[in-house]
């Protein structure tokens, strides 16, 4: 009977407290450094029996902490206490009450991806919670043995997890987005891992987000209609971030909107379709015929099709230095799908940009 008290107090100790920081830190679509901010941890989680100690997630732009947002976090009580492997992808900093811990991670990477998707499968599954309380009885709490309790169980739990979601999503993030766009009057595509798993016709993995596509010439009807909706729209450019004024074309080399509402999150990609032919950006001389550069999904949206979609992820490889594993498992998930004639063109078009790119010895 006391369960739900338990629960609604650490709830509004979260809510008090992320008011707290947003008002030191602002968030990204006024001017600030927060891009999302989430109660994760076990005292998210109704009915699991918890520590003392409030974990709050906090994505921020751009990431790492820059000495600024950490005099911020500092004036706020806070200091860091994560070390020098794990600061390479995310950041903790805990209160000087013991009472919040904040992890800091960069808005769609697979550290803040992974914090949401582990609090929701536990919150959706009894065995897991009940996992979870087991594992943590093991430690004391506020020891180094307890957080490598803690991370062990992650890690072996992360699995079922992404397999909970793609079975409990499917496309669903996909059909909120072509919602959206239902009554937009230009050519719109799906991007990225999206289109990828539109290709295939089943999710393969758990996503950050959603991509779309657009000519660049239909730019304003997209600001537009997403303003009309409510959306805020950002644009990012040299790791600046800045509100997309009413009526301003983006000329290149700027390429990206960012649209943020109530907490959900599209990424508007700008690009060169014109004369029949999709053109690279990296690469203009690298060109594809239109009617091959896009496909029709029996899901509705169209997309782009995959060999451009993995020419664009070939940049984010170990070798290049910006190694990015969901492009990677990308291309393995499609490779063996792909008809000779667009294995060829991709195989062209790496040998163009890319003759050394590890990618070419499996498209021989």
């Amino acid at each position: 009977m006391s369960q739900p008290k338990l629960d609604n107090f650490w709830h509004e100790a979260y809510v008090a407290e992320r008011a707290r920081l947003l008002s030191v830190l602002g968030e990204v679509t006024t001017g600030g450094l927060v891009e999302g901010i989430q109660h994760i941890g076990a005292t998210s989680v109704p009915r699991l029996s918890v520590g003392s100690c409030i974990d709050i997630g906090l994505a921020i732009w751009p990431f790492p902490v820059t000495p600024h947002l950490r005099t911020l976090l500092e004036s706020l009580g806070y200091s860091a206490i994560s070390d020098g492997e794990e600061e390479a992808v995310q950041q903790r900093f805990r209160h000087a009450s013991a009472n919040f811990q904040l992890f800091v991670s960069e808005g769609g990477s697979e550290e803040w991806t992974n914090h949401l998707l582990i609090r929701d499968y536990l919150r959706d599954t009894g065995a897991a919670r009940q996992a979870f309380a087991t594992a943590k009885q093991a430690g004391i709490p506020d020891t180094p043995e307890y957080q490598q309790i803690k991370a062990r169980f992650f890690a072996e739990t992360l699995p079922a997890a992404q397999t909970w979601w793609i079975d409990t999503q499917g496309f669903a993030p996909l059909e909120a987005v072509a919602r959206e766009f239902k009554d937009f009057d230009r050519p719109w595509y799906i991007a990225s891992g999206w289109a990828i798993d539109l290709f295939l016709d089943r999710v393969t993995r758990v996503h950050h987000d959603v991509d779309i596509f657009i000519a660049r010439t239909d730019q304003l009807a997209l600001q537009q209609h997403l303003s009309q909706r409510g959306w805020n729209l950002m644009m990012p450019y040299e790791g600046q971030r800045e509100p997309w004024p009413p009526h301003m074309f983006l000329e290149a080399p700027r390429h990206q909107v960012h649209a943020y509402r109530d907490g959900d999150f599209i990424d508007c990609l700008l690009s060169d379709l014109s004369n029949g032919l999709w053109r690279y950006r990296r690469d203009p001389k690298v060109v594809r015929q239109l009617d091959r550069a896009i496909i029709s999904s029996a899901r509705g949206p169209q997309f782009l099709a995959p060999e451009l979609v993995l020419l664009f992820k070939s940049k984010n490889t170990a070798a290049n230095g910006r190694d990015r594993p969901q492009d990677q498992r990308d291309f393995d998930a499609v490779i063996a799908h792909l008809e000779p004639e667009r294995r060829a063109w991709l195989r062209w078009a790496l040998v163009a940009t890319e003759p050394t790119h590890p990618w070419l010895e499996q498209l021989m």
